[in-house]
């Protein structure tokens, strides 16, 4: 019973968040509504997580001593550069070599290696959307040989002939070479190449120390393949490149999450279901990972106990971050909110769709270590019209394109502000 008791009356959502939130002299305060809270993955049936077409694409593999270990992939197809090429029969193969541009961003320590390898599709990618957790069968040779090892280095120029911006170069087998110098008949469009060669996998296999996660431009210039090759024995080296086109060339990241290794209190909770850990520490992680459901139980005795006239005038979630070495493992810049309906389908809160990104908040205040989130409409929906189920999910905003994981304290936090709801109502 958090609030005082008052006249029976039906409880009236007139001028709800009119009043300046500012402005809150008259209207009474409570934080002591009662939460439960606890972190998990999968807490929904179709947790799933488009990572089609991203701008940025991550791969790597990453240990990190809190959430254990998660793995980026990419899937994709490519297209040649120009259509109708003309190789000679007397063409002869110098080297193939696949490049990513890096992006300069990354997760974790560059100094810390990983293993790449690089497998041929063997089924045809569609136009349909992936999802992290979705898969291509691949043929089992490893096209850059036994494993190409890569200590990232994201900020270093590349000197090929001149100077070129920052990307790596995984030399790839000469029977692919080969195979493209024979086939210049299927680069008469990108459908028929993309037939004739359904694309790549690109995995990341852990190596040593805590390796790592980089991001890369697979659409920019200096990202695909590069076939060199002479046009007969006295012609100069020529280039040839097979792009990852926006348009014509489907890609998609996969993400890999193997939590085992996490600190005690995080298996605990996120694998062995130990919901009581919930109230010291909670987490929330990007890539399809962790999320956290925060339930507000008793949020209906407000109806029943104070059925007079009563406004909600602000209602605020307070999130407090408490992540350790955020320089390698950076809090994402901002959270979401996830409600669930009555029918159980995930939609969007009310206080996100009427209100701007400045009201709803969700932003991270690196003074406060605090994100805060204007929950108003939802909390008075809930109470009065049960619009939505009385629990949201917290989640990583930009999950798909972004690595970044947060702790928080949970709601009864042995050190720190509490995770909380603050409410400001008015009886009239």
């Amino acid at each position: 019973m958090f609030f005082s008791q008052g006249c029976k009356k039906e409880i009236n959502s007139i001028g709800l968040d009119l009043k300046d939130p500012n402005d809150l002299l008259n209207a009474t305060f409570t934080d002591t509504v009662t939460l439960t809270a606890y972190s998990a993955t999968n807490l929904y049936l179709k947790d799933t997580l488009n990572t089609t077409g991203l701008v940025f694409n991550y791969l790597g593999c990453i240990n990190d001593p809190v959430f254990g270990t998660t793995t980026a992939s990419i899937y994709t197809q490519l297209v040649p550069s120009s259509y109708n090429i003309n190789f000679d029969k007397s063409a002869k193969l110098d080297s193939i070599v696949l490049t990513l541009r890096y992006t300069g961003g990354f997760y974790g320590d560059t100094l810390n290696s990983f293993a790449i390898k690089v497998y041929e599709l063997k089924e045809n990618m569609s136009d349909k959307i992936y999802y992290q957790n979705n898969t291509i069968a691949y043929k089992q040779e490893n096209l850059a040989g036994s494993a190409f090892y890569l200590t990232p280095k994201p900020k270093t120029k590349v000197k090929v002939d001149t100077l070129l911006e920052p990307h790596i170069r995984i030399r790839l087998s000469d029977e692919l070479g080969n195979l493209f110098l024979k086939n210049a008949d299927k680069t008469k469009t990108a459908e028929i190449f993309k037939e004739f060669f359904k694309g790549l996998y690109i995995s990341a296999e852990p190596f040593r120390n805590g390796g790592c996660l980089v991001n890369f431009s697979l659409v920019n210039a200096l990202s695909g393949i590069q076939l060199y090759y002479k046009p007969n024995d006295t012609a100069k080296q020529q280039q040839f490149s097979y792009i990852i086109s926006n348009t014509d060339a489907v890609r998609f990241n996969n993400y890999q999450h193997n939590y085992e290794a996490g600190n005690p209190n995080f298996v605990a909770q996120v694998l062995n279901k130990d919901t009581v850990k919930g109230e010291k520490m909670l987490y929330v992680q990007s890539m399809g990972g962790v999320k956290t459901k925060i339930a507000f139980p008793n949020i209906k005795v407000f109806k029943k106990i104070n059925e007079g006239k009563i406004v909600i005038n602000k209602a605020e979630l307070v999130i407090t971050n408490i992540g350790e070495d955020l320089d390698l493992y950076p809090n994402p810049v901002r959270l979401n909110i996830q409600a669930v309906n009555p029918s159980g389908k995930l939609v969007i809160i009310p206080d996100a769709i009427t209100g701007s990104s400045t009201y709803f908040g969700g932003g991270y205040d690196e003074k406060s270590k605090q994100y805060r989130f204007r929950i108003t409409r939802y909390i008075q929906s809930i109470i009065q019209k049960e619009d939505y189920q009385p629990f949201i999910y917290l989640v990583a905003d930009g999950a798909a394109a972004y690595a970044n994981r947060l702790i928080l304290n949970g709601t009864k936090p042995t050190d720190g502000p509490r995770l909380r709801l603050e409410i400001y109502y008015t009886e009239y």
